[in-house]
């Protein structure tokens, strides 16, 4: 498990949003995540994307999201690979900070385990072994094969995950201490949960929402953004 450290001082703000869910050919759904992206970067001291960012990705598709690559190079945005979007690790640009799978925060006097969530989860054994064998197989065939052969893998993929995920997946409320930090903090269930020691984000495309941390504490967001 990775850790990196930023120097964090009272009074500052820290955003994090989970499964914003870009459909290819929907731009909408990409309009209303850069609105939603810049007016939180005039806000927040930095911005935490928990995977699945996009609804599938392969290596390729950033010739069509130019706006969304510039915006992701904000040296304020820490991106984390999802489930969905986990070939982004394979992006090529220097210029945007993205994450392995888990990272260890230091937050507010708190060691925070930040990730999307899916690497979390119990009674998923389907999902497990895929993640295991089938990943490191589809991270190298991104890498060689031609754009409409991965496109047609990514598709079939994600028509494939609601047989390969039990519906009972859930992530366990002693995550943190059975990992040795103080809380956790992802998304992937579409669902919000906030705990003691778990916090699960909802998700952005579901219901527009997302969190904010600052010396107050973590609070869930949701609607118009003030500035």
């Amino acid at each position: 498990m990775a850790r990196f450290f930023l120097f964090w001082y009272k009074t500052h703000m820290y955003a994090f949003v989970a499964d914003v869910h870009i459909r290819p050919g929907f731009v909408q759904d990409e309009d209303d995540f850069l609105l939603w992206l810049e007016a939180m970067l005039s806000r927040a001291d930095a911005v935490f994307i928990l995977g699945d960012l996009f609804d599938y990705w392969y290596t390729g598709m950033e010739r069509d999201h130019q706006g969304m690559m510039n915006a992701l190079s904000s040296p304020k945005v820490y991106l984390f690979p999802g489930n969905r979007d986990f070939l982004l690790g394979n992006h090529p640009s220097a210029r945007i900070n993205v994450f392995s799978e888990e990272q260890v925060q230091r937050i507010y006097g708190e060691d925070v385990l930040i990730c999307h969530g899916h690497t979390l989860t119990v009674r998923d054994p389907g999902f497990k072994i895929l993640h295991c064998f089938g990943w490191p197989v589809i991270a190298f065939l991104d890498r060689v094969l031609p754009e409409k052969v991965k496109q047609a893998i990514s598709r079939f993929l994600v028509r494939s995950s609601a047989q390969v995920r039990a519906p009972s997946v859930s992530i366990q409320l002693d995550t943190a201490s059975r990992r040795g930090v103080d809380r956790v903090v992802c998304g992937h269930l579409h669902r919000g949960i906030m705990k003691d020691g778990l916090i699960v984000l909802p998700s952005f495309l579901d219901e527009g929402a997302w969190l904010e941390w600052d010396e107050y504490g973590p609070v869930f967001c949701k609607g118009t953004i003030s500035t």
